[in-house]
């Protein structure tokens, strides 16, 4: 079975479950380009708002994990990321993401507490990006009975 949600309705969720204004748009079937907007002092400046953005590209999904690799496009993307990662709050909070040394990432969807209950009676077994949605593949877990 195939869940289509619209990137739109991806970013209400993600805005209703943790306060943040995350962007989302689809770059490839397999690359969603999430963006978020920092606030930064600036000696003189004051603060500075900015919008930061990386591409996060699955490679695969197992079990109750995505696990991605990311792309920002500029010089100096871990220190990118790193802005970006520590200012969502969501994500610093928990241990929904992780970091591996390769470079790659991590999401632990049974660790984000919205996410958790669906998967006791769902297994996902792909999640692609197309025509501003988000394509999400998964199958009935088997429940069993004691």
């Amino acid at each position: 079975m195939t869940l289509q949600l619209p990137v739109t309705e991806a970013m209400t969720l993600i805005k209703q479950n943790s306060g943040q204004d995350v962007s989302l748009r689809v770059v490839n079937e397999n690359t969603i380009n999430v963006g978020y907007p920092i606030q930064v002092n600036v000696p003189i400046l004051g603060h500075v708002s900015k919008k930061v953005s990386l591409d996060l590209i699955v490679d695969k999904v197992a079990d109750k994990d995505v696990f991605l690799h990311y792309a920002t496009g500029v010089f100096g993307g871990d220190t990118l990321l790193d802005m970006v990662l520590k200012a969502i709050p969501v994500l610093s909070k928990t241990k929904a993401l992780e970091r591996q040394d390769s470079g790659g990432l991590i999401l632990h969807l049974n660790e984000i507490k919205w996410v958790k209950d669906s998967l006791k009676k769902i297994e996902i077994k792909s999640l692609k990006f197309a025509n501003d949605t988000i394509a999400v593949g998964f199958s009935a877990q088997n429940q069993k009975q004691g």
